[in-house]
């Protein structure tokens, strides 16, 4: 049998737009894998830091409540050496009067007394009578070798008489207190290291006669006489 072809030799069919098309979805599927990808890193990173931040925030929590915990001991230790100290100053002021009276009661001399005593501010006042111008200079003596008390200066003396015609110096001394004893220890520390070093005490003269009516110079002792 004969067999005719009406429509002629085959054609060759173009596939360039189907490749086209091919390579398109391949570049599409790329991407979003790629994408994917990524996004499963970055929310991988994400956690690890929200997972790293709250670590953190956990040890900040932990020293913030240390740091608390420290601050609230040294409080109570401030606190505690404060209350330390007021037990100290009221042991202190309980026992220093006591000594402070009796350091003075040593230092008066047997011809000596004690008329009046003040205290203000820390400076003690005394008023006293003394036989001669020599007590008068034992008794300061006497004082300032005692650790309670420093500066004794002797602010007024002069000569009486009473009614059977016995002669008397009166006096005035000021002096600075400390009930504790320690105000007045590095200034003896200093007198004692200035006589180590050559100085010393100016010599105390004799005790003028009692019938003697002359005006005794007290410039030998270091005192003033003030009318």
């Amino acid at each position: 049998m004969i067999r005719i072809n009406l429509l002629g030799d085959d054609t060759v069919r173009d596939n360039t737009g189907q490749l086209v098309l091919a390579g398109y979805g391949a570049s599409v599927v790329l991407f979003l894998l790629i994408f994917a990808t990524m996004q499963h890193f970055m929310n991988s990173g994400i956690k690890e830091l929200v997972a790293k931040q709250q670590e953190l925030q956990t040890e900040l929590d932990r020293l913030t409540k240390i740091t608390v915990e420290v601050r609230d001991l040294e409080s109570k230790e401030k606190e505690y050496n404060e209350k330390l100290l007021v037990i100290g100053r009221l042991k202190k002021s309980k026992t220093g009067p006591v000594r402070v009276l009796d350091d003075l009661n040593k230092a008066i001399p047997e011809r000596a007394w004690l008329t009046g005593m003040k205290e203000q501010g820390g400076v003690l006042r005394l008023e006293g009578r003394a036989l001669d111008n020599q007590t008068i200079a034992v008794l300061m003596k006497d004082l300032d070798t005692s650790t309670f008390f420093d500066a004794v200066d002797l602010v007024e003396t002069k000569q009486i008489e009473d009614n059977k015609g016995v002669k008397f110096k009166e006096f005035v001394l000021s002096t600075n207190v400390s009930y504790t004893g320690l105000g007045a220890i590095k200034a003896k520390e200093e007198a004692s290291a200035d006589e180590r070093n050559g100085g010393g005490a100016p010599p105390v003269p004799e005790a003028p006669l009692p019938g003697d009516k002359e005006a005794v110079s007290l410039a030998p002792l270091g005192l003033k006489r003030v009318s």
